[in-house]
């Protein structure tokens, strides 16, 4: 899949959002199986059949979310099937049965069943969300499973060197590699579960399994990126940052990383370093669209948008379906007063949009008035307001619309429903009193007028 939507670009607001009422609710059902040598304890050996039984639950579950998906017209691929089932199931019970091997002792078999749940309400938040969050999840559930791929292929390794070992030396350094495989393990495991965590935003929760994780394996990577990430939204800024740096320091060729804290640097304005970090993430990998679009969107921030908009152009290059590249370039031709370029810009970005995005019409609507075309800037207007009836910026501007329509009356309507909001806003009093005035309701204008100037409107 496209790596095109790593990391919550800075202009977006991130949120999470409650599954749908309607949602419908699957449940599953698990076995996973491990066998316990002499070696391993019983916590351990659990939590290995646990993750078998998991991963059997997430199997099925991924058979759903791929047909959920293709219902609601949104396309996945097998990389995001698996993320989406992995990521938003359920674990709602799990039960042992140890059984021994031998009569002897030593050796158990252990089968874990796990129940799980799966809720289309949270496929939906999925679709719904700024696919730039999303990727992110994919790129680490590839990582993740590859990660416990190889874990399982060590411990293997590691149980047939011991059965035939003699050198007592030799056997505690292969015992060690177990403790240290196990730990990579459980550490995997945390990581898993903190990711759950905050996509159901539990962010305390997560922070808690993050930091377990990194406490089990103090070079994961994926941990301090994800602990970084908790502590961003908890408001913990120095100390996502100091996650961030560790993150890079453990892996300094990982483009990524660079990128994610180059996100972090643009939320915080400060965009030389912003910059910086979506340069060295590009120079480690040229095909990173999201790269491109967050830098364009610091130089944007810096005024300087004829490099915007090449990198605008080159995210687009990469990916012609980077919804987010498009909204982000239309954004900067209406800078530029380049409004045609820019309405043809917000339509793509709408046309390819999983939801309803009231910003990306008010861009749009915004651009219209900006040519002239008021009828169609009404219409996008409309449509903000119907997605969002309490926006009262939208009120505003469809007033600004209506008046220069010579629609006087919807313009003071508009007005009055703004006014309840920001009772304050001097320039809309005196608008709405020249409504009035062309209405022929002078006192009405002239009170207007009076509370304008009252407020700083200088008449």
């Amino acid at each position: 899949m496209k790596s095109k939507r790593l990391g919550a670009l800075f202009l977006a607001a991130c949120f999470a959002c409650a599954p749908l009422a309607s949602a419908e609710v699957k449940t599953y059902e698990g076995t996973g199986e491990y066998v316990m040598s002499d070696f391993e304890t019983p916590d351990i050996a659990k939590q290995r059949a646990k993750a078998r039984a998991e991963q059997s639950c997430v199997e099925q579950a991924g058979v759903y979310v791929k047909s959920y998906t293709h219902t609601v017209n949104s396309v996945v691929e097998k990389d995001e099937v698996e993320a989406i089932a992995n990521t938003i199931i359920n674990i709602t019970d799990v039960k042992y049965i140890v059984t021994p091997i031998s009569e002897t002792g030593g050796s158990f078999r252990i089968v874990a069943t796990i129940k799980a749940t799966i809720d289309s309400g949270r496929i939906d938040m999925w679709v719904a969300r700024d696919h730039a969050k999303n990727i992110e999840l994919v790129e680490q559930n590839k990582r993740l499973q590859e990660e416990k791929s190889k874990q399982d292929l060590e411990i293997i390794e590691l149980r047939k060197k011991l059965t035939t070992v003699n050198n007592e030396q030799e056997k505690k350094q292969l015992e060690l590699g177990v403790v240290n495989t196990d730990r990579k393990f459980l550490a995997t495991q945390k990581i898993e579960e903190g990711q759950r965590f905050i996509y159901a935003g539990r962010y305390v929760d997560a922070l808690e399994s993050f930091s377990q994780a990194i406490s089990l394996d103090e070079i994961n990577v994926l941990a301090y990126r994800n602990r970084a990430d908790a502590y961003y939204k908890l408001g913990d800024y120095k100390l996502a940052l100091a996650d961030y740096d560790k993150a890079i320091a453990l892996d300094p060729k990982d483009a990524g990383t660079y990128c994610l804290r180059g996100y972090f640097y643009g939320m915080q304005k400060k965009i030389h370093y912003a910059i910086s970090d979506f340069e060295k993430s590009i120079e480690l990998n040229p095909k990173l669209v999201i790269a491109y679009c967050g830098r364009g969107i610091a130089y944007g921030e810096n005024g300087d948008y004829d490099k915007a908009l090449s990198d605008f152009n080159k995210a687009i290059e990469l990916d012609g379906t980077y919804e987010l590249a498009y909204n982000n370039r239309a954004k900067t031709y209406t800078k530029l007063g380049k409004y045609k370029q820019a309405i043809a810009d917000f339509t793509k970005a709408i046309e390819l949009s999983h939801k309803e995005n009231m910003m990306i019409f008010y861009s749009r609507g915004d651009a219209y008035f900006k040519q002239g075309d008021y009828e169609r800037a009404i219409g996008d207007f409309n449509k903000v307001l119907a997605i969002n009836p309490k926006y009262m910026r939208g009120y505003a501007s469809r007033g600004y619309a209506h008046t220069l329509k010579g629609n006087y009356q919807q313009a003071v309507n508009d007005f009055s429903k703004y006014l309840e909001y920001n009772s304050r806003d001097a320039i809309i009093y005196n608008t709405r009193g020249f409504c009035y005035q062309m209405l022929g309701n002078i006192k009405q204008a002239n009170n207007d007028f009076a509370k304008a100037k009252s407020l700083g409107i200088k008449g």
